[in-house]
């Protein structure tokens, strides 16, 4: 039987030798939210003693997923892949009943499909697509950068996952002139667009080149380049990281 949103909640983390994961408390608290609008009450306390546990023999750096069912907490660790531009297809968006929209769920299938969609069209990401806009994408949340230079991301009530990397990002980005703002990215606002880049634990910083085979009229590497400098400081600072097995 396959899993049902209310199943199960999770998160994804980045691990690193010697380091230890990012953004622990980011993740843990938007996970608490997430729970609370699947109506599950995971025993907090014990998510950390699971990360440790998968992550003690781990050598190289690598993605946590972190998810807790009626059965517990489940930890596992996979490859990270990351790249420095992407060729996206658009697809419908998957809906969900109120307030489970926006959450990382149980029924979490639908995202290796639109994977496995994409890698037959040789796409790299795939940008999920509800009434004419954009929402989010499949494993990181798109920043559109439009000719008037003002950086857009889909608000939260589109549906997408609120991003975790994004609200590291966002401070730095505000500091060099590009302040993000909330706004349906639809096709006349991406028409517009000069750049678009994917934010997100797994694909950390990447540019869009190419939309259902469409290339950036005027693109513009300014976006990119702010958001990559921000990405780095963040990593590089020591306070982004916590030791699982330290944690309590």
């Amino acid at each position: 039987m396959s899993a049902g949103p209310r199943d199960a909640v999770f998160t994804t983390l980045l691990f690193q030798p010697g380091r230890g994961v990012a953004d622990l408390p980011l993740h843990l608290a938007r996970l608490e939210v997430h729970a609370a609008a699947l109506r599950l009450s995971p025993d907090m306390e014990r998510a950390v003693d699971s990360m440790a546990e998968a992550c003690r023999e781990r050598t190289e750096e690598g993605l946590v997923r972190l998810a807790w069912s009626k059965d517990g907490w489940t930890c596992t660790t996979r490859d990270r892949e990351m790249l420095p531009d992407v060729d996206a297809i658009t697809a419908p968006a998957p809906r969900w009943a109120g307030r489970i929209n926006g959450t990382k769920h149980g029924a979490w299938s639908w995202s290796e499909e639109m994977a496995a969609k994409g890698s037959a069209m040789g796409a790299d990401a795939v940008l999920l697509v509800h009434e004419h806009r954009i929402v989010d994408e499949r494993r990181a949340t798109p920043l559109l950068l439009d000719d008037d230079g003002v950086v857009w991301a889909a608000p939260d009530d589109d549906g997408g996952v609120a991003s975790i990397t994004l609200s590291t990002l966002t401070g730095a980005l505000a500091a060099a002139g590009l302040p993000v703002q909330r706004g349906h990215l639809n096709e006349r606002r991406v028409a517009r667009a000069t750049a678009m880049v994917l934010v997100g634990t797994g694909l950390g910083v990447a540019s869009v080149d190419t939309i259902d085979g469409v290339p950036f009229a005027s693109p513009s590497p300014r976006l990119l380049n702010v958001c990559r400098a921000a990405y780095e400081a963040h990593m590089a600072d020591p306070a982004t990281w916590t030791e699982p097995g330290g944690a309590r």
